[in-house]
């Protein structure tokens, strides 16, 4: 009869910030998980969390945001919320407003990328959430788009906030889909923003624009903006102007966030 080994596996449980990295994965539920409405009240967009690369012993609840640089510039306070959540025993979620600071007076704790709508920023969450961020290494650099892993046609996953929109009490985002519009890719260079052919509203600026590889979500763009088209016309006694949305929303390729998170760490 065959031996049957059985191996002890140590499950260390934090009373401070829920990880949920023993659940069974799914790779669209994980990327909602990830993905949280960031508002002023005036002002709403959506932004993802990001582990460290390393984390800090001494700071084990820390985290990457990341969202759309736009979307930072715009909060008018020095403060703004992330809707985090909270899950309860019977696994039902409540939504937690985290306040974090944003500026010091003038000077922004986020940090920009120079050349793309991009921004990050560390946070440190507070006890009682329920969190699952994405990995840096899901978040897809040019070689993905060279071995055509990514490519014009791959669908497109995009968790997000439509015009301050949540999917249900608890703060969850809606899930949109789509499908890359834009050849080619590379070089990322010459190609810093891509098309995706959704859509694309206020509000879902920051979100995360990913597919599934390998059973996981790999974010490769983060939503930037829209196209639409300006139609103006003139009679004796008005004026009028009418934008009409093409459907097609213009992210930023992952490349540049992953340079901003770095940038982040040098400074």
């Amino acid at each position: 009869m065959a031996a049957r080994i059985i191996q002890g596996v140590a499950i260390v449980v934090s009373v401070l910030v829920t990880w949920n990295a023993a659940m069974a994965a799914d790779p669209i539920e994980d990327l909602l998980s990830a993905t949280y409405r960031i508002t002023d009240r005036d002002h709403s967009g959506t932004c993802f969390l990001i582990a460290e690369k390393v984390i800090d012993p001494a700071k084990p609840r820390r985290v990457v945001l990341a969202t759309a640089a736009h979307v930072m510039r715009e909060m008018s306070g020095s403060r703004c919320e992330v809707i985090l959540r909270s899950e309860s025993g019977d696994r039902s979620y409540s939504r937690a407003p985290f306040s974090i600071t944003i500026r010091d007076g003038d000077i922004p704790n986020w940090t920009r990328h120079p050349a793309v709508d991009v921004a990050t920023m560390l946070i440190d969450l507070p006890d009682g959430v329920t969190v699952k961020p994405l990995s840096f290494d899901q978040l897809a650099d040019e070689s993905r788009l060279i071995d055509r892993t990514i490519r014009a046609g791959s669908e497109a996953w995009i968790p997000c906030y439509p015009a301050k929109l949540e999917s249900n009490d608890a703060g969850w985002p809606i899930l949109r889909k789509g499908s890359i519009a834009s050849h080619p890719l590379t070089p990322v260079n010459s190609n810093k923003t891509i098309l995706i052919d959704i859509r694309a509203f206020g509000g879902e600026s920051g979100a995360p624009v990913a597919t599934v590889v390998n059973d996981r979500p790999m974010v490769f763009a983060v939503v930037s903006g829209m196209h639409r088209q300006t139609d103006r016309s003139t009679i004796p006694f008005e004026e009028r102007t009418m934008h009409t949305p093409l459907g097609v929303s213009i992210v930023v390729q992952t490349t540049f966030l992953r340079e901003t998170i770095e940038l982040m760490y040098a400074h």
